[in-house]
């Protein structure tokens, strides 16, 4: 989990930690000792830990996760294998999966073999035993934030908890969640049912939802996912047909745009050989698996490597082709083994001077607009491109992280008995956790709750808030915003 993460990320009442799998220091508080981790999604901060060779334990995770996780190369690896400065590939989590060897004569050798990332199926209840006489029931979920990311709801004798992971609830992920048989026990009753339930069992109530609070300080809504792509696609079909388009895709999560692109288009788009072995191997989303050409001539549409785009889209905010010389053809030799690593090919590969002043459009994702002021710029930008003008960058606000209305429409649909944060700021000394908890009281189940099972024995509650904590965190803010007047 990202840096800050309540009770070391672990799932209270549960020995079961969370995106978490690095050591935990002894003078740490408890839980230390985890028996089972779950994966809920490979970005970085997500996965930190698991690059240790000394790493050893099982973790669940989608199929969608371990594929992208068994393939992940970072990129000056990549670099180094694309220029033939590496013969292999250097993977960077391949002591999590050692297959057997295979003698001549077909013998297979099972010694130093393992698979330590368990694929658990989507949308179906698993058993896992957690030790003697205990078991829990994991299910997957979608998570609606980037390819192979889940939730998992975990049920067991100590009661039922949700974790998001990251999480994107926007309205027709709310929809699918009242939809889905395996969570519907455990959404909220109306007031007229409230009154009418007698306890049976059949309605249950979540103990608690560790809830994905990346981005919990943005009091307003942002537009929808779809909102977002029809908005660009009809910024898209004002250029002319010769445009050339770069899609800032840095990291995993915004390819919700490359299929807006791909079927308003009707076309395929130009990856990098990273990202088309990735998307080519997804089994849950057919689209993305099919979109993706490495031959940078067959398109207009580009998501290659940013830091080594092909030469169809390498140019500055000018139009002018990046590694123009005048006509000087620059010798291979006179290349270094950084310019390779860091931009691609050499010079003489990549110079296409017939292609002077290319009209290059860059597409960069953003995730702070609100759905007025994307309209405004559509609107905006729709005006330039009428009157002529040169519009070389396009945003897009495909956010990937759920503000607080939509975290607390989420969390009211289940009206847990807690909500714990999955995102803390460690400068914040717990300050932003004690606000969580009271922005969230209303959206939860009332505490004089007639279950007798209470979870604030084994799960810790939130750290009260200290006026004396605030004050002094303000005055920290203020000394470091305050200019200094020089001497």
């Amino acid at each position: 989990m990202p840096p800050g993460a309540p009770f070391n990320s672990f799932a209270l009442p549960y020995p079961i930690r969370v995106d978490a799998f690095s050591a935990i220091s002894p003078s740490s508080p408890e839980p230390h000792n985890a028996v089972l981790h779950l994966l809920t999604h490979t970005h970085s901060d997500h996965i930190v830990g698991l690059q240790a060779k000394s790493f050893c334990q099982r973790v669940i995770c989608s199929a969608d996760a371990k594929d992208m996780l068994l393939r992940h190369e970072v990129y000056r690896e990549r670099a180094l294998h694309e220029g033939e400065y590496r013969a292999e590939h250097n993977l960077t989590f391949k002591h999590l999966k050692v297959d057997p060897w295979i003698g001549p004569d077909g013998e297979v050798f099972y010694h130093g073999s393992r698979d330590l990332l368990n694929v658990f199926p989507m949308d179906t209840p698993t058993k896992v035993e957690l030790g003697r006489d205990k078991e829990v029931t994991i299910t997957l979920f979608d998570a609606n934030h980037c390819p192979g990311a889940v939730m998992y709801l975990i049920e067991g004798s100590e009661g039922a908890i949700l974790h998001t992971g990251d999480f994107r609830a926007e309205p027709w992920f709310l929809e699918s969640i009242k939809h889905n048989p395996l969570l519907q026990p455990y959404l909220a009753l109306s007031e007229d049912e409230t009154s009418t339930n007698n306890g049976n069992g059949i309605v249950k109530t979540l103990e608690a939802i560790y809830l994905d609070t990346a981005c919990v300080m943005q009091n307003y809504q942002v537009p929808t996912k779809d909102d977002a792509t029809s908005g660009l696609i009809d910024l898209l079909k004002l250029y002319p047909p010769s445009t050339y388009f770069f899609i800032n895709s840095w990291t995993w999560g915004y390819e919700d745009t490359l299929k807006a692109i791909a079927r308003a288009f009707n076309c395929r788009i130009h990856l990098d050989n990273y990202k088309y072995k990735v998307y080519s191997r997804f089994i849950s989303d057919p689209l993305l698996r099919a979109l993706g050409t490495t031959d940078p001539d067959e398109t207009h549409f580009h998501a290659c490597e940013r830091f080594s785009r092909c030469r169809h889209v390498n140019v500055d905010q000018d139009g002018n082709f990046i590694n123009d010389d005048d006509g000087d053809e620059a010798s291979e030799d006179t290349i270094d083994v950084a310019n390779r690593i860091f931009f691609g090919k050499p010079l003489k590969e990549t110079k296409d001077s017939s292609q002077k002043k290319k009209l290059v459009i860059y597409i960069n994702p953003v995730s702070s607009m609100t759905p007025e002021s994307w309209l405004q710029y559509q609107a905006t930008t729709k005006k330039q491109l009428a009157n002529g003008d040169v519009v070389r960058s396009l945003l897009v606000p495909l956010s990937r992280h759920s503000p607080l209305p939509e975290l607390q429409s989420f969390v009211s649909l289940f009206r847990p008995k807690r909500v714990i944060p999955n995102t803390l700021d460690p400068s914040l000394r717990n300050l932003d956790w004690a606000a969580i908890d009271r922005v969230f009281r209303s959206c939860c189940r009332p505490p004089d709750s007639s279950h007798t099972w209470n979870p604030q024995q084994v799960i810790p509650p939130a750290p009260v808030a200290e006026h004396l904590l605030f004050l002094e965190l303000v005055r920290e803010c203020k000394a470091s915003t305050t200019p200094t007047n020089p001497g």
